[in-house]
Formats: structure tokens, C-alpha cells, sequence
């Protein structure tokens, strides 16, 4: 990969893919904002990659408030001037059946995962 010294906002990165997406990217030398809803396990996901020699950022971020997405990359461009490479991993789902999905479920997995 080409990633060395690359900044990279991974979205979802607390957990699963995300997860492994970061990792990834920081072994391949890349500069990760690691970003997740849940903020303890996006400092996780950042302790994981600081122990294997890597350099990341954790910020909790609800993908779907515009405040914090620009927040999040105020951060990045703050810390690094820049940014190179986003994956927009974050997603929800709903424990409903499609048809039973009341609207403002239907709202909230359209305004996270989109």
C-alpha cells in the first residue's frame, strides 16, 4: 500500500472492519484519525495502533450531526494539514423488519449509514 505518511479518517474504527481498516492503514505507515460513536473504543483502536509503533487520534463522532463531522475533520486538518484518504465505514442497523420500521428509525439508518 501507499499510505506511508498519508492521513486517514476511518469512520466506524472502534470495532470490526473499522478496526482492522486503521490497523492496517497505521502499519502501512499512514497517519489515522480513528473515529467511532463510542469514544472508548475508538481510544482502543488508537492504544492498539500507538503499541504497534503507529501514530492515531482518537474523536467520538455521530456521523450524523454535519457539527461533528466537521469537527472531526477540524481535528485532522488541525493535527496533520490535511486529508488524504477517508473511509466512511460507520453503519447501523435495526433490530425492526424493513416494513415494521418506524420513520424515525428509518431516518436515523439513512442519516449514519449514507
Amino acid at each position: 500500500m501507499r499510505l506511508q505518511d498519508k492521513v486517514a479518517i476511518v469512520t466506524g474504527a472502534g470495532r470490526g472492519n473499522g478496526n482492522a481498516i486503521a490497523v492496517g492503514f497505521a502499519r502501512e505507515g499512514a497517519r489515522v484519525i480513528v473515529a467511532d460513536f463510542d469514544g472508548s473504543t475508538a481510544e482502543a483502536t488508537t492504544r492498539e495502533i500507538a503499541s504497534n509503533g503507529g501514530l492515531a487520534t482518537a474523536v467520538r463522532v455521530d456521523v450524523s450531526k454535519r457539527a461533528e463531522v466537521q469537527s472531526m475533520v477540524d481535528v485532522a486538518v488541525r493535527q496533520h494539514g490535511r486529508i488524504d484518504v477517508l473511509v466512511s465505514n460507520a453503519g447501523v442497523m435495526s433490530r425492526f423488519e424493513f416494513l415494521d420500521l418506524p420513520e424515525e428509525e428509518w431516518d436515523r439508518i439513512i442519516a449514519v449509514n449514507l
